[in-house]
């Protein structure tokens, strides 16, 4: 059964972020669970982690308060319990699905295919790119046209997986010893995800990447010197990004704007009501807009410590509240909005989950020369970099990403039975 469940992981990941593949998705789920079931009997590795116990009961406590504050705090119970179940539970689930299925098979095994899925999105992107440079001369103007589908932010997410699992599996590698690749397929692997963060020009994801990066690079450089000369793709990958997005030129002052202006272009869109900035040069709407909505997101956390109520429309149901207008849904800061739904004490736990499993997994790592920890702590810490930025901490995003830690879970190295 290996090649099956090699096969089913790989189709999961490959079918997760694609638009209007749900039906898919979940039919591939379904089988899953089927073949699970159907080999609760078999050979399979343990999936106790006493490393990652702490994070396991901080993950139960996180669920437990947003269950009760969806209860006793939400104004609208039953829409907060709703949202509970789809962006919470069902995600806990497809994680545990993910772990019980991956511990049927070698730890390699599993996490090869994940990556193989991942890898295969990027390489679709790149073919889709020089299919439009074929045929139309340009691919790297605007969003639309430029990735095969969904948003520039879909495959960035994508490559952010890509680049943390393989950076901690790197790491591993170098300072350990252990790894899962062949040492040459492994740098190509990096190299094709920097590539592809350069096509896909997502400053956040830039961010995060080059954050990574750096910490790797330094942290490997106290092992082996010849490893800080990591820093130069850092460079080369922060100058690139600086030469090729004329974004970076004026972020400061569009920033300042929307976090201080009083303007309500934030709000209505309307060109007259449009800030300039103080240089006079041209305003980002990108970064204005994000900076406006984190400050009004921040105002209506002060005013609503302990949240509106679970999901991901916190902001927008915050926005309907205090201006009346309709249709917004994310402060595009995935923390934000965890508060604003949640309340501080949710973000608190949340955040609290996340250290300790970042812990776990180094921890796992350090007592047992495990790469899956050093892996496991990466994909979290990028993430959780990533979600303050943006507003991914819901959906297909939040989904995919239990997906891969169940399976990286599942391929850690169980502690040694004691006689």
């Amino acid at each position: 059964m290996a090649w099956f469940w090699q096969a089913w992981l790989a189709a999961v990941v490959f079918v997760f972020p694609i638009p209007h593949t749900i039906a898919l998705r979940n039919l591939l789920l379904l089988v899953g669970l089927l073949a699970v079931l159907a080999t609760l009997r078999g050979a399979r590795r343990s999936l106790r982690r006493p490393a990652l116990k702490p994070a396991a009961w901080a993950l139960l406590a996180t669920t437990a308060w947003l269950a009760w504050h969806s209860i006793a705090v939400a104004p609208a119970p039953t829409l907060a319990l709703d949202n509970l179940r789809g962006d919470w539970i069902l995600p806990l689930l497809t994680a545990a699905l993910a772990a019980y299925a991956a511990a049927r098979i070698s730890p390699s095994q599993a996490i090869r295919a994940v990556l193989a899925a991942l890898l295969a999105h990027m390489l679709w992107m790149f073919g889709w790119q020089l299919w439009l440079l074929l045929t139309t001369g340009a691919v790297a103007d605007g969003s639309k046209g430029i990735v095969p589908f969904g948003e520039r932010d879909y495959h960035s997410t994508l490559a952010g997986f890509l680049l943390a699992m393989l950076l901690g599996e790197r790491m591993a590698a170098h300072i350990g010893g252990a790894g899962f690749f062949a040492a040459r397929a492994a740098w190509i692997g990096l190299g094709l995800v920097l590539l592809a963060d350069v096509v896909l020009r997502v400053r956040n994801g830039t961010l995060v990447s080059v954050l990574l990066l750096s910490l790797a690079a330094l942290w490997m450089a106290r092992h082996r010197s010849r490893f800080v000369l990591l820093l130069v793709f850092v460079a080369m990958l922060g100058g690139t990004s600086l030469a090729l997005d004329k974004r970076w030129s004026g972020l400061k002052e569009s920033l300042d704007a929307g976090w201080n202006s009083p303007s309500m272009y934030w709000l209505s869109g309307d060109q007259a009501l449009r800030p300039t900035p103080a240089s006079g040069a041209d305003l980002d709407d990108s970064a204005y807009l994000r900076a406006a909505w984190a400050h009004q997101a921040v105002q209506a956390i002060v005013e609503q410590p302990l949240g509106l109520g679970y999901g991901r429309d916190g902001f927008g149901r915050a926005v309907e509240a205090k201006y009346g207008f309709k249709g917004m849904v994310s402060s595009h800061s995935g923390w934000l909005d965890f508060a604003l739904g949640a309340g501080l004490p949710g973000l608190a736990l949340l955040l609290l989950c996340a250290g300790l499993a970042m812990r776990g997994g180094w921890l796992q790592f350090r007592q047992h020369d495990d790469a899956a920890g050093l892996m496991f702590c990466f994909l979290v810490g990028g993430y959780l970099l990533r979600c303050l930025l943006d507003g991914h901490l819901s959906g297909w995003r939040l989904g995919l990403f239990a997906f891969l830690c169940g399976v990286l879970i599942a391929a850690m190295k169980p502690s040694p039975q004691r006689p």
